[in-house]
């Protein structure tokens, strides 16, 4: 909308220069920007809030500014005289859609006499088209006090008028001369064979006013602003009427706007009115607010006086009570974004001017809050994935129906009102997302990552809801599948899950190469090479990419248990010596490892290192090669120790593992 200086003074009783009107604005919060200077007057938008519809009308910016003056508040002239006996039969059909549905029937006028020059002016400096009288009376008075008003012709209406729900396959040609396709969702006016508005967005085509009108029906109404707004965004057509329904409207307001409508079309039409039909109840009052002067100093600073408080809430129309240092007030109606004491007082100190707030730093005392076991068990788990190179993503955890049934096996809970389409489901499994996650940074030509989330997951359980915290892995075109696993084994080891195993399982992500992770007997994850099926959905068909996710609540009471503390340096040195052996195929390292260990021997670590298949090996065979490193934490182990010592693996592990050591039996390090 725009203002103008000089229209909006016409409702002051006392002279207020640009400077003043544009510095006071700027003190409100409201950025006035100058659109054009004519003569002496000044045109201008304002960046008004969602919840000030007040301040989409010149009456409402007019008084906004009052308590910065010794000015008051004068409306403009309503008086008219009922000259008719004729009334419109209206039914609401709703009261949730139509709070309050106003009209008025007006004959004989003279709808092309010449405009009175103030009006024409006036629609002009406002942003309108000037159209004929009685339009340009209407759009002015919306300007004017913030109520949207139609006009109908009232010689083609037929029968009663209706607010109603409209009904599937309906469809109106709007005044802009495009035609509508209406359903259960959108509110309008009809007579008694057809529908002639949208309501509280536009009229129709075949109601509208022409120049050969003589007789009209005056609409001046309160519609639900929720289902206002649905039907703009419905229908794609925002007008002024509908932005100002959006943010709400009063019954007061509107019977103003009825009255300033007749008397202008009185005045200037010369047409006769009849008596108003109404159909609604009467405005909510608002409820008091009480606060004390002293909570006013306290929250600002500042020292308000009882007489400027007074002053600045009854030139806003609020109505004020004071007992002993108490304040009673009372917001109008059209504040709806007066709630509690608060708001009062963040009014009195926006016209006692912000900067006039001290800018020191309260001072005070800042306890630290413990924070569960649970929580700082997770916040370390997170540090650990980070320390081991993997970088942290957060997603929302409402996800799309095909992401929430990948996993399988689990009943997804649908959103009631969700977001959009893709954002109907709460996830199933961490992997949909983050692969959503890595397909985003691959199109954004971001080739090589390591990525981890730490959140729940969510499925249905009977008669109740279930969740559950889970930590998920995604490497991609970040080295080889036996690199990411050993950084899972790693992480496993550092967050406390010692003697993890691992069995080869067909699983939705990835039929052939996926290995489900246990301990103690109990899954508690998988990891896996993603399968093409899977890539192929996520558009990362070229990539290599590596997924795990481990599942932590089934873990939460073994994490951390016994953690590694500081201890002195070995004193004495140790022996490392290498082996190489050609195993069975099906021999595990876990099977390597645990013989190795279980021999009674100074082992320090055993480190795998190579493993091969390929020429000189047979086919049904592997040969793995490793390092043990012995050290004794109370002497100095002999050399002949130490090859005793590898003798022993070589026995245990050709015997037990029908493996066979290659080329010499250990070599010196």
């Amino acid at each position: 909308m725009k203002y103008s200086l000089r229209l909006i003074s016409a409702y002051i009783d006392g002279r207020i220069e640009r400077d003043e009107l544009l510095e006071y604005l700027e003190l409100l919060g409201l950025n006035p920007a100058v659109t054009s200077v004519v003569d002496d007057d000044v045109i201008f938008e304002l960046e008004t809030p969602a919840n000030r519809g007040d301040l989409l009308s010149l009456t409402g910016v007019a008084r906004e500014i009052l308590p910065f003056t010794p000015y008051h508040l004068q409306m403009p002239d309503s008086t008219f005289h009922e000259t008719l006996s004729d009334k419109m039969p209206v039914r609401v059909k709703d009261r949730k859609d139509c709070f309050y549905y106003s009209c008025r029937i007006m004959k004989n006028l003279d709808n092309t006499s010449e405009h009175p020059l103030w009006l024409k002016e006036g629609i002009e400096k406002l942003g309108y088209r000037s159209s004929f009288n009685v339009v340009d009376i209407s759009n002015y008075v919306m300007a004017e006090t913030g109520q949207p008003l139609h006009i109908f012709d009232l010689d083609k209406t037929e029968g009663g008028i209706e607010i109603r729900r409209a009904k599937r396959g309906e469809r109106i040609v709007t005044i802009d001369g495009k035609k509508r396709e209406l359903d259960e969702g959108i509110m309008v006016i009809a007579d008694s064979k057809k529908v002639v508005a949208i309501a509280g967005i536009m009229g129709g085509e075949n109601s509208e006013v022409t120049a050969g009108t003589r007789n009209v029906l005056i609409e001046s109404a309160v519609f639900n602003p929720v289902v206002v707004r649905r039907g703009s965004r419905k229908l794609g057509l925002v007008t002024e009427a509908s932005t100002r329904f959006e943010r709400g409207v009063d019954i007061t307001t509107s019977k103003t706007g009825m009255l300033r409508t007749t008397c202008l079309i009185n005045k200037i039409c010369k047409g006769n009115a009849g008596p108003l039909t109404e159909e609604g109840g009467i405005d909510e009052r608002k409820d008091n607010i009480a606060f004390d002067i002293e909570s006013i100093n306290k929250l600002t600073g500042i020292n308000v006086k009882a007489d400027f408080i007074k002053k600045v809430l009854g030139k806003l129309n609020f109505e004020v009570k004071k007992k002993n240092s108490i304040f009673i007030v009372k917001p109008p109606v059209y504040r709806e974004d007066i709630k509690e004491n608060v708001d009062i007082i963040e009014e009195i100190v926006k016209y006692k001017k912000y900067s006039s707030v001290p800018s020191e730093i309260p001072s005070t005392s800042i306890k630290p809050t413990s924070s569960s076991k649970e929580i700082e068990s997770l916040e370390r788990v997170k540090d650990i994935a980070v320390k081991l190179g993997f970088i942290e993503v957060i997603n929302m955890g409402l996800t799309s129906r095909e992401n929430a049934y990948i996993p399988g096996q689990i009943n997804p809970i649908a959103i009631e009102n969700p977001l959009s389409a893709n954002l109907g489901f709460l996830r199933t499994s961490l992997i949909p997302e983050m692969l959503e996650t890595a397909r985003f940074n691959i199109g954004h030509e971001v080739k090589r990552f390591d990525i981890f989330e730490l959140g729940k997951v969510y499925y249905r359980e009977k008669n109740s809801f279930g969740e559950e915290y889970r930590i998920g892995f995604v490497s991609v075109n970040s080295g080889d599948f036996l690199t990411f696993k050993g950084r899972v084994e790693k992480f496993c080891e550092k967050i406390g899950l010692k003697n993890v195993t691992s069995e080869t399982r067909p699983d939705v992500f990835s039929e052939d190469e996926n290995l489900d992770i246990f301990l103690a007997g109990v899954k508690i994850g998988h990891i896996f090479i993603s399968s093409e099926h899977i890539k192929t959905l996520y558009e990362l068909k070229k990539e290599n990419v590596y997924a795990c996710e481990i599942f932590l609540d089934r873990v939460m009471n073994r994490l951390f248990l016994g953690d590694t503390s500081f201890q002195e340096l070995p004193r004495y040195p140790s022996s490392k010596r290498d082996f190489s052996f050609i195993l069975p195929e099906k021999v595990t390292w876990k099977e390597i490892e645990g013989l190795i260990l279980s021999l009674d021997m100074p082992i320090e670590k055993i480190d795998f290192f190579d493993l091969y298949r390929g020429a000189g090996i047979p086919r049904d065979r592997v040969s793995i090669s490793f390092s043990v490193v012995f050290r004794s934490l109370s002497r100095t182990l002999q050399k002949e120790e130490v090859s005793e010592f590898s003798e022993k693996i070589v026995n245990a592990v050709c015997l037990k593992l029908k493996g066979e050591l290659r080329g010499k039996s250990a070599t010196n390090i």
